[in-house]
Formats: structure tokens, C-alpha cells, sequence
């Protein structure tokens, strides 16, 4: 590909057509408004879609929002292939061509800073066609199908074994031919080993997947990010607000326009229901991240959430982060946060867990 041809094609992605692209086209393409309500489709296969000829890349997810001291939270993002985005796209540890190339940030509170990998797929892992086994390098693996899994996680002196029982609570964030990325509200028990002390541990977590096209379809070498798809804000959040419920936080924005900012309730026995939610940062932290690839990127302190359901304020959360951010969600960081707010009429106080990204200039 000659980029000298279309050196402009940045200039061209102005604003306004991101926002005329996202409240004409994408409502038609995105049918994720309509699966409010409604359990998981029996047969859906998490396929890893390797080397596909339909799909770009995948990504599985294991997010426990809180767990005991030192650990505070647990988290598994993994990427395979690469999805030629700006906020995701990790260049710097390509261990093969973006297609044959895995991503992975893993671990808690306690093992920071070393929880991010790439690894080359056909040298480094090992994944089963039907989803069955995901395994990148020695560090984690995920194997079963729906709705029951095993993941083990390990690093020095770390290791996470736990049993997950998806339920049929699904969000789906994104539901379209090109583009599917959802959520199962999950149960987990087991057990986490950190320096030769074990806790047992069990409660909600979530098990994530999504399946997409990308650039490297059609040419599977490294593009520069001036050419990547410009998503440029994300942060993904989770609050189990009790035993049974689960609340999911997302904003999301291609140049800085919003695509979603939305907040997702279930429940073991409630089905997904989907909330307009702002999110607004009230401090950073005083001193700007600066990832291994020499990006710089101030990082929250304080932030707060209102959710609505018709212009009816029925959530506000407001949060501090209070662990270590973590680098490796995508080119961004994961952290945990205690946080204090409203929930149906009723005081609330407690941790969740964070992802955030912010390449926006």
C-alpha cells in the first residue's frame, strides 16, 4: 500500500462526518438495542477465527470487579490478531505479523507492573478451533464451552484457578455482520496463589468475547496510526452492586464523538436492560502514564457516572481510583476504584473495576 497516496485521509475523518457516520449508519448495521431483555442464543460458538477469512481478530475476557486485599481485582483482556484501531493496537510488541499476533493483559492489583504480553500465535499458543482450549504462551489458559469454563492465569508468584458458569444474562455492546462483542454475567470459585499465601474466592464476574473484521484482511503488515480506525477514547467499567446484580459502564468515542455511552444492569435473575449514562473525569492523577512505546496519557483520579432511564436520574457513581493502572488494555491501562453513589433511592459504597484509554489529542 502507497500511504503517500492518501496522506490526507486523516484530515478527511473530521468530526462531523464521524458523527453523521454514527447517527445514520451505524444504528442500521448495530442491532444490539434490540437483544435488551433477552437470554443468550443457544449454539453461539466463541470461536478464536484464526487466520478467517471473515474475521480480523477476537477477544476473550475474564473481569472480577473485586477481590480481597492485595489483589482488589482481577482481569484478563486478551486480543488475537490485531484490530487496527488506535486506542487498541499495541505495535511495539508484535511478535508476528499483526494476524498472526496475540495480546494480553492479566493479573490483579498485587502482580503489577509485569502483566502485559505479546506473543506469535503459531510459535506461542495454542487455540482450538471450536474455542474449546485458548491458551497464550504459559501464562493463561481457558478451556470448556459454554456455559462452563476453566481459566488458569499464572505469573511469578501468581496464579488464578477458577471454575466459571456463564448464566444467559448477555449484554451485547455490539451486535452486527461485522462486529459482535458481548458480556455473560458469570459465577466463578476457586482459588488465588500470591507469593506462597491462597485465598479462596468466589462470586460475579463477567466472560467476555467479541469477533471482527480489520485492515489486516487485506495486507497483514503493520500500518501507521494515522491510519488506523481513530477510536481514541474507551472506558469499560464493572460494579457488582450486589450478590445477584451487575453493573456494566461504557463510553466509547471515535475523534472524541460518543458511539456509546450507555450503562448495562443484569442480573442471575435479570435480564440485561440498557440505560443512557455520562461519564465525566473530575481529577486526573498528577502524574501523566507513559506507556513502554514513549505515549503519554493522563489518567483519572476522580470520576462520576450518571445513569438515566428517560432523563430520570436513577444511578450516579461517584469513583476514586485507588490502585495501581495498569498498562496492556490495548495501547491503555486497568485499575480498580472505590466508589460511593445511588442505586434505586438507596446509598451505595463500594470497588469496581476500570479500563481506560485516552489517545484523543
Amino acid at each position: 500500500m502507497n500511504f503517500s497516496l492518501i496522506k490526507n485521509t486523516e484530515k478527511l475523518v473530521t468530526k462531523p462526518a464521524i458523527t453523521s457516520l454514527i447517527h445514520s449508519i451505524f444504528p442500521l448495521l448495530d442491532s444490539s438495542a434490540s437483544q435488551d431483555g433477552k437470554a443468550f442464543p443457544k449454539g453461539y460458538a466463541l470461536k478464536p477465527f484464526h487466520q478467517a477469512k471473515h474475521i480480523g481478530w477476537t477477544h476473550y475476557g475474564v473481569m472480577i470487579p473485586e477481590l480481597p486485599a492485595p489483589h482488589q481485582f482481577f482481569s484478563i483482556m486478551s486480543v488475537i490478531g490485531t484490530p487496527g484501531a488506535l486506542a487498541f493496537d499495541t505495535d511495539h510488541v508484535f511478535k508476528d505479523s499483526p494476524r498472526n499476533n496475540a495480546t494480553a493483559v492479566m493479573g490483579t492489583a498485587a502482580t503489577y507492573p509485569d502483566q502485559f504480553k505479546g506473543y506469535s500465535i503459531p510459535k506461542e499458543c495454542q487455540l482450538y478451533e471450536d474455542g474449546s482450549h485458548i491458551q497464550l504462551g504459559q501464562n493463561i489458559t481457558i478451556t470448556g464451552n459454554y456455559p462452563d469454563y476453566h481459566v488458569n492465569a499464572r505469573t511469578t508468584d501468581f496464579e488464578l484457578n477458577i471454575r466459571i458458569t456463564n448464566t444467559d444474562k448477555v449484554t451485547w455492546f455490539i451486535k452486527s455482520p461485522i462486529y459482535d462483542h458481548f458480556s455473560l454475567l458469570s459465577q466463578y470459585e476457586g482459588v488465588v496463589s500470591y507469593r506462597g499465601e491462597s485465598q479462596k474466592i468466589n462470586g460475579l464476574c463477567t466472560f467476555e468475547y467479541a469477533s471482527c473484521i480489520s485492515p489486516y484482511m487485506i495486507r497483514d503488515k503493520a500500518i501507521p496510526s494515522a491510519f488506523k480506525i481513530p477510536l481514541d477514547f474507551f472506558t469499560y467499567q464493572i460494579i457488582n452492586l450486589d450478590d445477584n446484580t451487575q453493573l456494566l459502564l461504557n463510553d466509547t468515542r471515535l475523534k472524541d464523538v460518543k458511539i456509546v455511552s450507555k450503562a448495562f444492569i443484569r442480573g442471575l435473575d435479570q435480564y440485561n436492560q440498557s440505560f443512557e449514562a455520562e461519564f465525566e473525569v473530575l481529577s486526573y492523577q498528577d502524574k501523566a502514564a507513559i506507556s513502554p512505546d514513549g505515549v503519554e496519557m493522563n489518567l483519572p483520579e476522580t470520576f462520576r457516572w450518571v445513569i438515566k432511564d428517560q432523563q430520570k436520574i436513577i444511578t450516579i457513581i461517584n469513583g476514586c481510583v485507588d490502585t495501581p493502572m495498569i498498562y496492556g488494555l490495548g495501547s491503555g491501562y486497568v485499575g480498580a476504584y472505590h466508589y460511593k453513589g445511588e442505586y434505586q433511592d438507596t446509598l451505595i459504597e463500594g470497588r469496581g473495576y476500570i479500563e481506560y484509554i485516552d489517545r484523543r489529542k
